[in-house]
């Protein structure tokens, strides 16, 4: 197969693709072209009879047409982004070596597969910051005077972060010396210590319960040969987009609780919320109080099943915090709240009763 060939047929499939939430199509798009690229071969140096690597290439050219097909169907909605522009340059440069290493056309596949792996580092801008260096200096250099064994300090790259700690979630700049372990940090704002473990992401699992999500990830320390996994419950129903080799943050507590997650390959965040949080209703009766059934039981039955219910359980879990604090500093106020939540609660109640 020709280049030409195969972007003709992408270009077709992409007018006929039809993409009406365009943004999980891009994190789709993102995900699917990344998990692509591991399965590629190197080309071959040299012909041989029934190669493997020719017959892998010939294998990958129809996924590669279907995300060729969707990165430029995305272009044509007006919908892409500059990450996206890089992933289609990627696959455009891999399906340009996978259609000669396919034909046996070794020369332009080696050409075309060295710029396709430069272009798809672009495309994921963070993998550089957990890639060890690959060449080795000489041992000593005329031109310059420097060894190989000359003390050097490391690269500290810079990161936002926000604090974790509660009452602050300030965001800020922090640097950040790729390298296995947990690094401290202290907040500017609030001054209070926190902690963040990067890891690149290797696989994710996800539990759908009836009330929760369970996430089971599992990352590859920086720069390090080890790696870890990390497991908790969620109960805010928000979406975190991630793919294979994605650089993640996860944010703790001085204490050790974890608070949140940030991808900082996309820049997208997950705020942990306990399955069993209910600020408000716990700020104005109490922790372990009874009425707490019931609104809970409102949330997972009544909530949960509907679009409008959901987007209220997520505003809800992203300032709840905050107006619980405010309710239980206040007297007066945590007074009238319960008043309030219990003529709600006897609603509820009845309801339940009715139902069963």
């Amino acid at each position: 197969m020709q280049p030409d060939e195969l972007f003709k047929a992408a270009q077709a499939r992409a007018a006929s693709l039809s993409l009406p939430r365009a943004q999980e199509a891009q994190e789709q798009l993102r995900a699917q072209a990344l998990a692509l690229f591991s399965k590629i071969p190197e080309p071959p140096v040299y012909h041989r009879v029934e190669d493997p690597a020719r017959k892998a290439a010939e294998a990958l050219l129809p996924e590669l047409e279907q995300l060729l097909a969707l990165a430029l169907a995305l272009g044509r909605a007006g919908a892409r982004m500059e990450s996206t522009e890089r992933i289609l340059a990627a696959l455009t440069a891999h399906g340009e070596a996978l259609c000669h290493t396919e034909s046996g056309r070794l020369l332009q596949a080696e050409e075309a597969w060295r710029r396709a792996l430069e272009l798809e580092r672009l495309a994921h801008p963070t993998r550089s910051l957990g890639v060890k260096e690959t060449s080795v200096p000489p041992v000593y250099d005329r031109g310059t005077g420097a060894s190989r064994f000359d003390p050097k300090n490391e690269s500290v790259a810079q990161v936002k972060l926000l604090c974790p700690n509660t009452g602050c979630k300030r965001i800020n700049d922090y640097g950040y010396v790729p390298g296995p372990g947990t690094h401290p940090y202290v907040c500017p704002a609030c001054k209070t210590p926190f902690l963040a473990y990067f890891g690149e992401l290797r696989g994710l699992e996800v539990e759908v319960r009836r009330a929760s999500k369970r996430y089971f990830f599992t990352v590859d320390e920086v720069r390090g040969a080890g790696s870890s996994r990390i497991e908790f419950e969620e109960a805010s129903g928000e979406e975190f987009p991630v793919a294979r080799r994605d650089l993640l943050v996860f944010l703790y507590t001085e204490a050790r609780e974890l608070k949140a997650v940030v991808n900082l390959t996309n820049n997208r965040l997950m705020w942990i919320s306990p399955a069993s949080s209910c600020f408000v209703v716990t700020a104005a009766f109490g922790e372990g109080a009874p009425e707490l059934v019931a609104f809970r039981e409102f949330r997972d039955e009544v909530l949960r099943r509907h679009v409008l219910g959901q987007e209220f359980i997520r505003a809800y879990y992203r300032h709840g915090p905050g107006v619980a604090r405010w309710v239980v500093e206040r007297p007066r106020v945590r007074r009238g709240v319960r008043t309030v939540l219990t003529q709600v609660h006897r609603v509820l109640s009845k309801t339940r009763s009715g139902r069963t």
